[in-house]
Order: C-alpha cells, then sequence, then structure tokens
C-alpha cells in the first residue's frame, strides 16, 4: 500500500473515532432537549401501549431500541440517548465505507468523510434521543449497497449477489423510514434513481413491464415495502392528517433554515418558539450570507445537481461507464428529493420541511457534489478549478468545525436552560426542608423538569403540572398559580403574582424564563 493511500485512511479513521467520540461525550453530559423529554414520557415511560402509540414525534425503530435501554439502565441523559450512538456508529462505519469505494484512497476520500462526518446538523443527531440520526444511518446503508450494484453497470436478476444486495438495500430503507417517516422520500428518490441507473434504457423507455422490470420490483421493492408493512403497520392505522404539522409554509424558509443551520450554525440560532435563539440581525454580515445561500447557492446547487444526473459521461473505459452511473444515480437521487417536496407540497399541500425533518438531503448532496465536482475536474483540466474546489472544501470544512460544540443541540438550544430550571428548584426546596413540593407553570419546560425528577429520584416532589394561561392545553386537577410551591414562566404565561411571600429564584434574560417560590415554611 502506497505511504498516500494509508494516509488518507488513518486520516479518515481518525475523523471518525474523532465525531463518535464527541457523539458519546455530548449524549452523556448535554441537558435534556424539549423533544426529547417528550419523548421518554409520551413513549418510553410506561407500558407497551404507550410505545405503540402514533404520532409524528414517536420515532418508531427508535423507541423500541430505546425502551430496553431505559428499562435496563434507568431514565438518564445517556441510556436515552444510547439508540441513537448505535445509529452513529453505524452512520460513521459506513461513511467511511462509502467514501472510499467511491473515491478510492485519495484526498477526495478524506474530503468526504470529514464532509460526511462533521457536518454540525449530523454531529447533534448522532447524540440527540431521536430517530433522525438512526434513519441517516439505515439511509447511508442504502447508498452504500445501491452503489456497490451500480458498480457492475447493468441489473442482472440472476445473479444471486444482484437479488441479495438489491433486497437489502431495499429493506434498509424500509428501516430507515421506520426510523423517521420523513425518510419516505429520499427511499423513493433513490429507488427511482437505482432503476434509471441499472436497468436497461429500453425498458425505461417503453415502460413495458417486461422480465427486467418484473425482477426489479420483485427484489428492489418488494422485500422494502413487505418490511416496511410489517413493522409500521400499527403505527399507520392511527396516522390521521393532523399528525403531520411540522414545516413551513414557503420554499425560502426551508432553504433559510437548511443553510443557516448548516452553514451559519455558529453565528444564528433556531428561533422555533421565539425562546432565546434570534435570526441574523437585520443589516448584519450575517443576514447577507444567509439571504445569499437561501436565494442564490442552494437554488444554484438543486440546479447543478439535475444537470448532473442529465450529464452524459464520455463513455470511453469501463471505470468511467461505472463512475457516470454512480454520478447520475446520486445527482439523481439529490434532484429527486427536491422535486418529490416541492410536489407533495402542491398536490397535497403538505408543509416543506424544517432542517431535521430534511436531514437526509446533507448525504446526498455531499457525495453528489464531489461526484459532480470529479467529473468536472476530468474534463475540463485546469489547475485553477481543482485549486477553487479544494479552497470551497476546506471552507466548509474550516465552517464546520468552527461550529463544534458540547453543550447544546441547536434545534432546541435554549433548552440549555432545562437542568438549571430543575436545580434551582431542587436546591430553595431542599433548604426549606420542603416535601411533596408542587410545581406548575409552561407546557414548555414540563417534559424537561418531569424527566430531571425521575433521573434524580427527586421523591420530595410531585409530578409538575401544566398551568398555562398562553397554551391549549392544561394537566388535568391542575391548581390555580398562587397554590404552587414553585411556578415557571415565560412572558407569555406570566400569572401576574405579587405579594411579599413570592420570590425570583431564577430570571434567565436570554429564554425569559422565570421561577417564582411561593409561601411556604
Amino acid at each position: 500500500m502506497r505511504s498516500s493511500a494509508l494516509l488518507a485512511r488513518v486520516a479518515s479513521f481518525a475523523i471518525l473515532l474523532f465525531a463518535f467520540g464527541v457523539a458519546v461525550y455530548r449524549a452523556r453530559v448535554m441537558p435534556i432537549a424539549h423533544d426529547e423529554a417528550l419523548t421518554y414520557e409520551w413513549f418510553l415511560d410506561g407500558g407497551v401501549e404507550k410505545v405503540l402509540h402514533f404520532d409524528a414525534n414517536n420515532h418508531v425503530l427508535f423507541t423500541l431500541l430505546a425502551k430496553p435501554f431505559v428499562k435496563l439502565l434507568g431514565p438518564n441523559e445517556l441510556s436515552l440517548r444510547a439508540a441513537s450512538l448505535l445509529g452513529a456508529a453505524g452512520y460513521l462505519v459506513i461513511a467511511y465505507l462509502l467514501s472510499r469505494k467511491l473515491f478510492g484512497n485519495g484526498l477526495l476520500f478524506v474530503i468526504c468523510t470529514g464532509l460526511l462526518a462533521l457536518n454540525p446538523l449530523v454531529m447533534d443527531f448522532a447524540s440527540a434521543a431521536r430517530g433522525y440520526g438512526l434513519g441517516l444511518a439505515f439511509l447511508l446503508s442504502a447508498m452504500y449497497v445501491f452503489a456497490g450494484r451500480i458498480a457492475r453497470v447493468r441489473f442482472d436478476p440472476a445473479a444471486a449477489d444482484w437479488r441479495k444486495g438489491c433486497a437489502t438495500a431495499s429493506v434498509l430503507l424500509a428501516l430507515a423510514f421506520a426510523a423517521n417517516l420523513t425518510n419516505v422520500i429520499p427511499a423513493l428518490s433513490l429507488t427511482v434513481a437505482f432503476a434509471m441507473a441499472v436497468l436497461p434504457p429500453e425498458v425505461l423507455r417503453t415502460g413495458t413491464a417486461g422480465s427486467s422490470l418484473r425482477r426489479f420490483v420483485q427484489w428492489t421493492i418488494f422485500p422494502g415495502a413487505t418490511a416496511g408493512l410489517f413493522l409500521m403497520w400499527p403505527f399507520l392505522m392511527q396516522a390521521r392528517p393532523h399528525h403531520f404539522y411540522v414545516g413551513y409554509g414557503s420554499a425560502s424558509d426551508t432553504l433559510r433554515d437548511v443553510f443557516n443551520s448548516t452553514f451559519l450554525n455558529l453565528w444564528t440560532e433556531d428561533f422555533t418558539g421565539n425562546l432565546g435563539g434570534q435570526p441574523p440581525l437585520p443589516g448584519s454580515w450575517q443576514q447577507f450570507v444567509s439571504n445569499a445561500g437561501t436565494y442564490v447557492a442552494l437554488p444554484l446547487l438543486v440546479v447543478l445537481l439535475i444537470a448532473g444526473a442529465l450529464l452524459r459521461g464520455k463513455a470511453s473505459t469501463e471505470s468511467e461507464e461505472k463512475q457516470t452511473a454512480l454520478r447520475r444515480f446520486f445527482c439523481g437521487a439529490s434532484g429527486g428529493c427536491v422535486i418529490l417536496i416541492a410536489a407533495l407540497h402542491f398536490i397535497v399541500h403538505l408543509k416543506y420541511p424544517v432542517s431535521r425533518t430534511c436531514l437526509y438531503v446533507i448525504p446526498l448532496f455531499t457525495v453528489s457534489c464531489l461526484l459532480l465536482a470529479k467529473e468536472l475536474s476530468a474534463r475540463v483540466r485546469l489547475p485553477a478549478l481543482r485549486v477553487a474546489g479544494l479552497l470551497i472544501a476546506a471552507l466548509v470544512m474550516t465552517d464546520y468545525a468552527l461550529s463544534f460544540n458540547t453543550k447544546f443541540l441547536r434545534y432546541n438550544a435554549y433548552d440549555v436552560i432545562s437542568r438549571d430550571l430543575f436545580q434551582a428548584i431542587e436546591k430553595d426546596a431542599l433548604s426549606r426542608g420542603l416535601t411533596n413540593v408542587r410545581v406548575g407553570g409552561t407546557w414548555w419546560y414540563e417534559p424537561e423538569i418531569n424527566f430531571y425528577r425521575l433521573r434524580y429520584r427527586a421523591k420530595w416532589m410531585l409530578p409538575y403540572d401544566i398551568k398555562d394561561r398562553s397554551y391549549v392545553w392544561q394537566t388535568p386537577n391542575s391548581l390555580a398559580p398562587g397554590d404552587y410551591d414553585y411556578f415557571v414562566f415565560i412572558p407569555a404565561s406570566d400569572p401576574h403574582l405579587t405579594g411579599r411571600s413570592i420570590r425570583t429564584i431564577l430570571h434567565d434574560d436570554k429564554t425569559q424564563v422565570t421561577i417564582i417560590a411561593l409561601g411556604r415554611e
């Protein structure tokens, strides 16, 4: 093995080891986020009937894997996130294998591995107790299996390895769907792009149900459809349109969310619910870059990837034919995801996705861009073009590195305060010798505080009640705000209690959350 190839492998392995180490560390030390605490409260804290309850927040495969960890180890940050760490390990291993398969042992191999592993959103969901990262692992695994078959150019249903590979990829896509329902979009796009890459052209042109097409459906679609229905039928039977409520009304909002959370992760924040996170300031350089990414860079990138799917290869050698097929497969699947998202929005009025519900675009776009760059470099042999490509890759990697943090999840960044809220109540209550402590207030921090009550075995505290005049629901038999020992609120849910017996024990300027203690000695 040449020293350069060995160096590339060592560098890639070091990147993956670093990424996984960060994921484990974050899973252990980060405060629990709102969506994670809801996952525990709604689906994991109780009997099997909770696991089987359908909700868009119930990422089924994650819930099934997380249940035994929480049952055996008790509720804590690491046990709740253990299933995601399994997904992170699988994702990183496949990222290494896929990058090596597509780019050999050169510099592009290291760049692809780094971009796949160190993207800020990918690193977030490598640790978060949600199904997004787990789904990404299965999607990337399906891409790897598809790429292995495409390298053989034409579909051959008579070959056992073709049948096995197609069936494996199909089941992996079903598992990705079971981990998170939004993965149905890349699953469909990858399957169609694979068909276009490997089926004989005459089958695609005529659309006739010939032997090749029937065998393709038999080995590439039927196994996944069967596995998906087997896993998901108890949940899909409960699904209703109102369950699917997360998203944006315009494509530009999605583009901005994806761009900001990926390339401006350090300089902008999620502002869902306006609890602490803020968009870029008007007139700032962040807003200028955000606008450029939203209205120029990402739309141009989508156009280039669609063009990359249509671009014919030189087809002078067998290896170049394989590279062309791989490029058209990945670029076609990337463009297909965008087209399918738009079609669903206009046809069935489905909202455009937020960044975490289209997480699949990160590996698809990353691999597609690098394959397209490799093709252009081979066609236009200008040293300046290669230097420009390497500079862009270096800038993106630098941006990813600057976004590195171990303190919070971006999309729930304001929940970093949740552990402080519980500890402030605990400190004050124990200092006063209180038992059967009654805590109520805003809906936003209810699951987090109740999680910590169980996590730290706080027998001195009763379950947290939702009592929030700005929210549509409150805990049955909840008390009046003045009857609690501690009340947690944000400005929208301020009970406006006054009197000498009321003390503020915590106020956070960023999130505007306040805890007041009411008189009881």
